[in-house]
């Protein structure tokens, strides 16, 4: 059944967020069913921090809360999510020429969190893990970006036809103030502020050569106005600070675009075949070395891929990106001991990093090690309660451990995450069965299965239960 609105007195911005709530409720239903996988490479998570954090703290957000994630999706796409989670498709990130188009890309998402542009439905997103968020917002965009007729229909009807127009206008308005502050954080941040114009430049060349553009300018459309203005705002706003070292930060953009090119490769055996014939023009490249070795461990030829990792961590023993890739390698070949010591080492270079924490934690719960298995994702899950792998490691390593409550208690959490409320609801009441009566635990226990029965239960019915309680009609 269509779903009508009446905006005669909903202001443009405001109908555009409802418009986009409602997709989201539309989409979410489907959102499992649509695969998102994650970006794994160390290089790409630490050069996203090592741009973001800058240009958080420019923005004035906590730089810890700003949480960037990459898609493997060969598009060209990014968008803002609620609670501070900004999303990059990889295609995006290849693109890319250098640090400072990056960082404009950045600075310019930053922008829209900072002018609350980002789907702003913070109560649903609460009950959302990011997968599921990405994967609904990914949808929408893939329902703008095909002019899919059946989503708007679904949403808007009724003889609306200046509803898009009214759409289209609040999105160029949106554009066009995080541009304004996106150069304004790149000038504090110590990046080139002509960063963005020269992405967008070649953007609006793309506009011009197809068809159908990708989704990133369907939502972000680069009009010759605005490519005119982004040029003058650079104009206006040069470096308010000493400008950032890109040396170091251009070698981790190449180093993660080449992982990253292997990683979405349709074919791992043909891109390991491509890699080696590169390098034999350019024998030695550090990039295209790692990349090596992540086709062949794409394509299953985990000994050839860790071979060609022991060779590249002669004299690069301290290479905690290299280290991280070997300890991956070896957890598949089920190298546990010492897959473990190259993520210990790893974590001996960045401290409590949080994947490098978890591969850890995976690689000890192999090797029974249950107690120190359980107490890094114990602290895992307490800083990211968003994250439903932690919740689903921690199930099994408690299990294992012997703790069968507290295991029980990490699984509904962790089906609760992923939007399967039976299960959730088994696991919790297992778990207040288990674990012993009047604990902490179990008390947290009742309390989860009490939100998942509640989520059940529409507000009408929650409403009617209440009157009865209080003695109402």
């Amino acid at each position: 059944m269509p779903v009508r609105m009446d905006i005669g007195h909903v202001s443009p911005s405001r109908f555009f967020f409802l418009v986009v709530a409602l997709l989201l409720r539309v989409v979410t239903a489907h959102a499992e069913s649509e695969p998102i996988v994650l970006a794994s490479g160390l290089e790409t998570t630490e050069l996203l921090r090592m741009i973001g954090e800058p240009l958080a703290l420019a923005a004035g957000l906590p730089p810890k809360e700003v949480r960037f994630h990459v898609v493997l999706n060969g598009t060209l796409n990014a968008f803002a999510l609620p609670n501070q989670h900004i999303v990059f498709h990889s295609g995006l990130l290849l693109a890319v020429r250098n640090r400072d188009e990056l960082a404009g890309v950045m600075a310019h998402e930053i922008a829209h969190l900072m002018a609350g542009h980002h789907i702003q439905i913070d109560s649903l997103a609460k009950k959302l893990s990011v997968q599921s968020m990405i994967a609904a917002a990914a949808g929408i965009l893939a329902g703008v970006a095909s002019n899919n007729g059946q989503v708007g229909q679904a949403v808007i009807t009724g003889g609306m036809a200046s509803a898009q127009t009214t759409m289209l206008e609040a999105v160029r308005r949106r554009e066009s103030q995080s541009d304004t502050l996106a150069v304004s954080l790149l000038a504090r941040a110590g990046f080139k502020p002509e960063g963005l114009a020269g992405f967008m430049n070649r953007l609006a060349q793309q506009q011009h050569l197809t068809s159908l553009p990708p989704p990133y300018l369907m939502t972000h459309p680069v009009s010759t106005e605005r490519l005119m203005d982004a040029r003058r705002l650079a104009e206006e706003h040069p470096p308010a600070v000493p400008l950032r070292p890109d040396q170091a930060e251009n070698r981790l953009l190449a180093r993660a675009q080449a992982m990253l090119e292997a990683e979405t490769s349709d074919s791992p055996d043909q891109m390991a075949n491509q890699l080696r014939n590169r390098l034999r023009l350019d024998p030695g490249n550090p990039a295209l070395s790692a990349a090596l070795a992540e086709a062949l461990r794409s394509a299953g030829r985990l000994p050839e891929a860790e071979s060609q990792l022991n060779a590249l961590l002669k004299g690069r023993e301290k290479d905690v990106y290299l280290l991280r890739q070997r300890g991956m390698v070896r957890t598949e070949m089920g190298k546990y001991t010492e897959a473990e010591a190259d993520f210990r080492a790893g974590l001996a270079l960045l401290p409590d990093h949080e994947e490098l924490r978890y591969r850890q934690a995976f690689a000890l719960k192999e090797l029974k090690k249950t107690p120190e298995a359980s107490r890094i994702l114990r602290q895992l899950t307490a800083q990211h309660p968003q994250n439903p792998q932690y919740f689903y490691l921690l199930g099994l390593a408690e299990g294992q451990g012997g703790h069968e409550g507290e295991g029980h208690l990490a699984m509904g959490r962790y089906f609760m995450l992923i939007q399967e409320k039976k299960n959730a609801q088994w696991h919790f009441q297992e778990a207040i069965r288990l674990l012993p009566p009047g604990s902490p635990e179990q008390s947290i226990a009742r309390n989860e299965l009490a939100q998942t029965q509640k989520m059940e239960t529409p507000p009408s019915e929650r409403k009617k239960k209440k009157q009865r309680v209080n003695g109402t009609r």
